[in-house]
């Protein structure tokens, strides 16, 4: 007995087309890794090598690493930049039950004379300030994993594959460069807002996130170890529209409440 022409079809292809819920999940998965599991090829034999690292994703979409030039992993790169990312915290009940978030492309160090190394590094250290400490030895630089492509786990039956424009948005230098500004205004006068907007999006507790990451989409919070994305109900398109973004999310919090 065979099923259904669209059961068949589902047999043989398992992926759904990605939609902005996809999207959505795939953002709030990368941006809220501290961490992810790092895939290269290993320079010496050529074999599959999978490594921990520190990850943080910047404003338009590709991932950040900081890396010892002394490991594995850099040195794999340094010979085969192709490389994938898993990301995905693993809570309670089946770990494969789980959502999680694998991002292909090639990794290249971002060099320190380049002009967008002050940026990656401050995005990088304000999720991971522990990593001041040793950011600037000479044995270490900060990497970016250009996204060509990215599979989306989202639980069962619920399987993407996504290309770079998914998961990728050009951010106008207007807006990279208002972004210190806003955070630094939002977390220094408008903490409570901040709290109620967390907690009615995301329903988490505590009292003193802090943004640390923004971008036209959304933005991130931290609190200890714990990071938390939201998303603004319209995507940003000028630097004057920040204001007007937190403005409508505040106000959905007062409604709501």
């Amino acid at each position: 007995m065979t099923g259904t022409p669209e059961r068949e079809a589902r047999a043989t292809e398992p992926y759904l087309t990605a939609d902005d819920e996809a999207r959505a999940m795939a953002r709030r998965l990368a941006a809220e890794a501290r961490t992810g599991a790092l895939a290269t090829l290993d320079a010496a034999d050529g074999l599959p090598l999978a490594t921990r690292i520190g990850v943080a994703r910047e404003a338009g979409g590709d991932m950040l690493m900081l890396l010892s030039d002394l490991s594995d992993h850099t040195k794999a790169l340094g010979a085969h930049p192709a490389a994938s990312i898993l990301l995905g915290s693993v809570g309670k009940g089946d770990p494969l039950a789980q959502p999680r978030l694998t991002l292909r492309g090639e990794v290249l160090r971002i060099r320190p004379e380049a002009m967008d190394h002050a940026a990656a590094r401050a995005r990088y250290l304000a999720r991971h300030p522990k990593a001041a400490l040793y950011s600037d030895f000479a044995d270490f630089g900060f990497y970016r994993l250009r996204i060509r492509s990215a599979l989306l786990n989202g639980g069962f039956a619920r399987a993407y594959r996504m290309e770079r424009t998914d998961l990728y948005r050009e951010v106008p230098a207007d807006l990279l460069s208002r972004e210190r500004a806003v955070i630094d205004h939002m977390n220094a006068d408008h903490a409570d807002s901040l709290q109620a907007m967390i907690h009615h999006q995301r329903g988490v507790a505590g009292e003193a996130w802090r943004i640390v990451a923004l971008d036209p989409l959304g933005f991130e919070v931290q609190l200890g170890d714990d990071v938390v994305r939201l998303e603004f109900a319209l995507p940003v398109e000028t630097a004057s529209g920040y204001r007007d973004a937190f403005v409508t999310l505040a106000r959905a919090t007062q409604d709501s409440t």
